[in-house]
């Protein structure tokens, strides 16, 4: 299977697009990187808020040990202590949920934004590739078998602009039927010149 042409031209501005599909990719990745990190940013608040939680829940638990080793009141004082050691708790799962929820949104900002067009200029320029890998096989198989040159010189013969197969010799018609080697390698070349392949020698 053919990935890049024969002919110089043709396979360095092969080479060309496939290194700015790649830069392009790369670009975009890291464009989708500092979305990410610009949406998390909205996930700030969550660090202070597990904070006061935390802090909240082990002072209030540190409060209801002591009261509750008060004789005879202490299991009865400790309650509201022990209650607002669970608002303590629920601040830090609030703070948990809020930085989950934003880190989803991040992440779907993120792979739209960078993923679309990528996906967009991947998908055209593998078309293009796989077009021409599918035309250089079916055109460039075993171009060095004389059958298969004679085949491409008659399409050559069809399918070229006359002045470009006059340019090649002043009656290629005749050139043809006669079996010149030089010529139908030469139409064979003009054919696959589309594609920037050529016979092997």
């Amino acid at each position: 299977m053919r990935l890049y042409a024969d002919a110089p031209a043709r396979r360095a501005r092969q080479v060309g697009a496939d290194l700015l599909v790649l830069g392009w990719v790369l670009a975009w990745v890291l464009v989708g990187r500092w979305v990410f990190d610009l949406v998390m940013t909205l996930a700030r608040p969550a660090v202070p808020l597990r904070s006061a939680g935390t802090g909240l829940s082990d002072r209030m638990e540190d409060v209801a040990g002591r009261i509750g080793e008060v004789p005879l009141l202490g299991d009865r004082l400790d309650a509201p202590f022990i209650g607002a050691a669970a608002v303590g708790d629920d601040l830090v799962s609030a703070g948990d949920q809020l930085e989950a929820s934003v880190r989803t949104v991040a992440w779907v900002v993120s792979l739209l934004s960078a993923g679309t067009p990528v996906l967009l200029v991947v998908l055209a320029w593998g078309l293009l590739r796989l077009v021409w890998v599918r035309r250089a096989a079916s055109l460039g198989r075993e171009v060095s078998d004389p059958e298969s040159q004679q085949l491409l010189a008659l399409r050559a013969l069809v399918r070229q602009p006359p002045r470009r197969l006059q340019q090649l010799h002043p009656d290629p018609v005749a050139a043809f039927r006669s079996g010149d080697p030089d010529v139908l390698r030469g139409l064979a070349d003009l054919e696959l010149s589309e594609l920037g392949l050529r016979t092997r020698p």
